[in-house]
C-alpha cells in the first residue's frame, strides 16, 4: 500500500471544473461564480483533511483469547480511534497473517469506513485449521480523500500473537500399555522445579550428601548445614521423542497426536520428558511435563522451531548424541497417519 494520486478522478474533477466555467462565461450567472469558488477550495480543503486524518487515526489489533485450539472459531478484534471531525469512505489496512512455525504467511486488505469522531471496532471471525504460533500484524493504512483523488499511506505497527495448541479431543492415542516399554530410568538431575520427588524430613548435612539437596535458607539460620531428605515420587519416566520432519500437514498431524499421548501420561501420573530436534540449536530440546499446562508451555516453546524434510535425520542424532537412552516412544509419520513406534537402542 502506497501513496497514490488518482490522475483519472483529477482528469474527471477538471472536466466538471471546466464546464463549470463555461457556463459561468456564457451566462455570467452568480450561482455559478459561487459554484466557481467552492470547486476552487473543495480539493485543497479534502488533500488538507485527509492529510491531518491520517496522521491522528489510532489503530489497534488483538485478539480476546490468546491461546486457542486447534479447528476452533476464534476472533480478531480490529480498533479504529477517530479523534478528529473528519470522515473518509474508504480506508484500507494492510494485514499480515503469519504461521510462524510453518513459515506460512499470507496478506489482506481490510476495507472500513471512517466515521467522524468515533471509535470503530470490528470482530472478524477465524478458524485455526492448524498448530502453531499464528501472528497477526497491521503493517499499514491507507486512506483516501473525500473527492477519491489522492491516497494516503501510513506505517501501522500494531501485532497480536496465538497458541493454537492440538484439541483433546479426538486425537489418535494409540495403545498406552504398549508404549510402556519405552519407560526409562529417570536421572538424577532434573531441571530446577521439574524434580520427581517429595521432601519429607529436613537433617544435618552428612559427608555425601548432594549440594542440590542442602536447605539454605535453614542452614543460615542453624549456622549448620541442614539438607532435605526427599521421597522419590518415580523412578521411571516415558521418554517421547515427536518427529518434526516432513510436510506440514504430516508434522500437524504428529503434533496433534504427541499431545494426546503426553495428555493420556500425565492422566496416569507418569511423568513424560518430551524431546524434539531443534534445527536451529543443533541439539535435542527437552521438556519436563507434569501437567496440562508445562505441556502447554513445551509448544509454545516448540512452535519457535523450524520443521525439516529429513525423516531419517532425528533416529541417527538420538543413537549418536543420547545413547544412554535404551529405549523411548518416536511419534512420526508414516504409512499415511501419525503413528507412535518404541525405538530400542543398542
Amino acid at each position: 500500500m502506497k501513496t497514490r494520486i488518482h490522475i483519472s478522478r483529477i482528469i474527471a474533477y477538471l472536466i466538471q471544473y471546466a464546464l463549470v466555467a463555461f457556463f459561468f462565461w456564457f451566462l455570467r450567472s452568480h450561482f455559478f461564480l459561487m459554484l466557481l469558488a467552492i470547486m476552487s477550495v473543495v480539493p485543497i480543503l479534502s488533500i488538507a483533511s485527509v492529510i491531518l486524518l491520517r496522521r491522528k487515526l489510532k489503530v489497534t489489533l488483538d485478539v480476546p483469547e490468546r491461546e486457542q485450539t486447534r479447528d476452533d472459531m476464534g476472533f480478531l478484534r480490529l480498533k479504529i480511534e477517530n479523534p478528529l471531525w473528519i470522515f473518509s469512505y474508504d480506508a484500507n489496512l494492510k494485514l499480515i497473517t503469519e504461521n510462524s512455525f510453518y513459515d506460512d504467511v499470507g496478506e489482506s486488505i481490510i476495507s472500513v469506513p471512517i466515521q467522524m469522531h468515533s471509535k470503530y471496532e470490528k470482530m472478524f471471525p477465524l478458524r485455526y485449521s492448524m498448530n502453531g504460533l499464528y501472528r497477526f500484524q497491521l503493517d499499514g493504512i491507507t486512506v483516501r480523500d473525500l473527492l477519491g483523488v489522492v491516497s494516503l499511506s501510513r506505517k501501522v505497527t500494531s501485532v497480536t500473537e496465538v497458541h493454537v495448541y492440538p484439541s483433546l479431543e479426538g486425537t489418535k492415542v494409540g495403545d498406552l500399555s504398549d508404549m510402556s516399554r519405552g519407560m526409562t530410568e529417570s536421572e538424577e538431575t532434573q531441571t530446577k522445579g521439574h524434580d520427581f520427588s517429595d521432601v519429607s524430613d529436613v537433617r544435618e548435612y552428612i559427608p555425601g550428601d548432594k549440594l542440590m539437596s542442602i536447605h539454605w535458607k535453614l542452614s543460615a539460620k542453624r549456622d549448620i548445614l541442614m539438607v532435605k531428605d526427599r521421597v522419590s515420587m518415580s523412578d521411571q519416566q516415558m521418554v517421547i521423542l515427536t518427529e518434526l520432519s516432513g510436510e506440514d500437514r504430516q508434522v500437524d498431524e504428529v503434533l496433534s497426536m504427541t499431545f494426546g499421548v503426553c495428555r493420556a501420561f500425565v492422566r496416569e501420573q507418569i511423568y513424560v520428558r518430551l524431546m524434539w530436534w531443534s534445527e536451529g540449536r543443533y541439539a535435542f530440546e527437552e521438556r519436563q511435563i507434569l501437567s496440562l499446562e508445562s505441556l502447554k508451555q513445551a509448544y509454545a516453546d516448540l512452535y519457535y522451531d523450524k520443521i525439516y524434510k529429513d525423516t531419517d535425520k532425528t533416529r541417527e542424532l538420538m543413537r549418536s548424541i543420547r545413547p544412554e537412552l535404551k529405549a523411548y516412544v518416536h511419534i512420526c509419520f508414516r504409512n499415511g497417519e501419525a503413528d507412535a513406534e518404541i525405538v530400542e537402542q543398542d
